[in-house]
């Protein structure tokens, strides 16, 4: 009688700790669950930001070409301003019977 006691008790604690162990899983599988979670909302806002620097690169290529075209027109208009003032600077001013 007392052998199946004691079996009954050991059973009995194998149960508790299968609990135990059941209740604990079950927390374990809730943070992985959660981690999963928080990394596929970190891949989509690192998605964003990644698409937010492509579109600012495109942006900045966009005003580099921009700057270069209107540096070459201002190159441009300097030659033509050049040209002009020594075409001019050929011509006197009459005023009245003076020069």
């Amino acid at each position: 009688m007392v052998a199946i006691e004691h079996g009954r008790d050991i059973a009995d604690d194998t149960a508790k700790s299968l609990k135990y162990v059941k209740e604990k899983s079950s927390f374990v599988n809730d943070a992985i669950a959660n981690i999963a979670e928080a990394s596929a909302n970190q891949a989509s806002a690192t998605a964003q930001v990644l698409q937010g620097i492509e579109q600012v690169s495109t942006v900045v290529r966009t005003n580099s070409a921009t700057a270069e075209e209107s540096a070459a027109a201002a190159e441009e208009l300097a030659a033509h301003s050049n040209t002009l003032s020594e075409m001019t600077g050929r011509y006197r001013l009459f005023v009245g019977n003076s020069y």
